[in-house]
């Protein structure tokens, strides 16, 4: 068992290292530096047919709006439905995402309630830096340009001390920890590569329909905000998400799709066995 902080501190060093600088330079070189950017995202957890628990995400440019459509356009066309609903992966599909200027990244996760601790206390406890993002929410509160991000910050201030009061009961503990891995892990991910970026205007986060991002008041995209705000050191941007909601199909439904192939394909993956349930899995 790996704590969470030894996961960020494993990161750190892989993101020292010459090979992924260079990969990474490589990368935003495809992207043209574009100073606009898009996270997707998609996550297989609790999933008792499948040997992993798994955490995709998928990194790339917004460069104009008919760029946009033409990727939206080509994946409907090429792969119209999720992993899970198709008997096959299309190859040109797959060949085509290969074109692209594309940063996908996975965390399989074993035990990942244990990621902030061994037994219920060590977990409260460590939930508990919730506290400090409720100062960073409350200091742009003070710091708000507008009455509208004034409420919008109060609200997430009110929110996450309703959250710490559930903590302290012991109380949805374990979908705290859930909202705080992924905003964790992707934040650092995301931050570690747009800082090298010269010039970053906007960055949206799509999450895929899943519940996780709505418990916890819908905590998950100001944590997610606020963490990357931090590991970018402060730097000025504009962050946007879509609202959490897994009753609809989201309008970025088709661009998700290349993180809903690679959580599914790598959430059936049996390492141990070095086996895959399906062929089609095998196509990705």
């Amino acid at each position: 068992m790996v704590s969470i902080d030894a996961c960020i501190e494993l990161m750190r060093q892989e993101f020292e290292k010459d090979e992924m600088k260079a990969l990474i330079q490589d990368f935003l070189k495809r992207a043209s530096f574009s100073p606009k950017w898009m996270l997707y995202s998609d996550y297989c957890l609790d999933d008792k047919n499948k040997p992993n628990d798994v955490l995709t995400f998928v990194l790339m440019p917004f460069f104009n709006e008919a760029t946009y459509q033409e990727l939206k356009k080509k994946i409907n066309e090429m792969q119209p439905v999720d992993i899970k609903h198709t008997k096959n992966i299309n190859d040109e599909f797959m060949s085509y995402i290969k074109t692209q200027a594309v940063f996908c990244f996975s965390f399989i996760l074993n035990d990942r309630q244990q990621l902030f601790g061994t037994d219920e206390t060590e977990q409260i406890k460590t939930v508990k830096l919730l506290a400090n993002l409720k100062e960073t929410f409350a200091r742009w509160r003070d710091n708000a340009g507008s009455q509208q991000m004034r409420d919008y910050y109060s609200d997430c201030v009110i929110k996450i001390k309703k959250q710490q009061r559930e903590i302290f009961l012991k109380k949805k503990v374990t979908n705290h920890i859930d909202v705080l891995l992924i905003t964790l892990l992707a934040s650092y991910y995301t931050a570690s590569i747009l800082k090298n970026l010269p010039v970053l205007h906007i960055f949206g986060w799509f999450p895929d329909r899943d519940k996780t991002n709505e418990t916890c008041d819908g905590l998950a995209v100001p944590i997610f905000n606020a963490l990357q705000y931090g590991y970018m050191d402060a730097r000025q941007y504009l962050f946007c998400a879509a609202k959490p909601d897994s009753s609809v199909v989201p309008f970025y439904d088709d661009e998700n799709r290349i993180a809903d192939i690679i959580c599914g394909t790598l959430a059936d993956y049996n390492i141990k066995e070095n086996l895959i349930s399906k062929e089609k899995f095998d196509e990705v």
